[in-house]
């Protein structure tokens, strides 16, 4: 006995179309499987990741650039010392940076050096008036093309001392 249906080929159609999508979102359980592994590293290493940026941003925006990285490295040794998990390589931008956000800095002068990345982080965040050191201007043009609209307002001190 053979049972036939009307439409017999879409319905053929239909399986080998639902076949095709079913084998094309396998590659998709890779990528979330790689998505949650790097999440739950994230995850552990958040509150040292978090307590390094916290005194990055309190005590490290005036500060040169070899300092910081000193004054990191002893952080990073302490918070390990202390068995509190952090990531193997701090980066501010990764644990506070907005990558859009980021990418608008540059188009609007910021450099794209990491040292310059952090400096707009610290002043995107910080509740304080930031201390910039900024011996070419390029924070001050950038400080103006960004901060000074009508929701934000910023009372700028330029020290100016003579060369000898």
């Amino acid at each position: 006995m053979c049972m036939t249906f009307e439409g017999g080929d879409d319905h053929v159609q239909k399986l080998s179309r639902a076949g095709s999508l079913i084998g094309g979102l396998g590659g998709e359980k890779i990528r979330w499987n790689q998505v949650i592994a790097d999440l739950s590293v994230v995850y552990r290493n958040l509150l040292g990741d978090v307590l390094l940026s916290s005194g990055y941003i309190a005590y490290l925006g005036a500060v040169s650039l070899s300092y910081r990285e000193s004054t990191l490295k002893d952080w990073d040794t302490a918070c390990r010392a202390k068995q509190i998990p952090c990531s193997d390589v701090f980066s501010l931008a990764k644990i506070l940076g907005n990558p859009v956000l980021i990418r608008d800095w540059t188009i609007d002068g910021l450099p794209n050096d990491s040292f310059s990345v952090d400096n707009g982080i610290i002043m995107s965040v910080a509740r304080r008036w930031p201390l910039l050191i900024d011996p070419q201007g390029q924070a001050n043009k950038w400080i103006r093309v960004n901060m000074f609209t009508p929701f934000h307002k910023f009372d700028c001190f330029f020290v100016f001392l003579p060369l000898r």
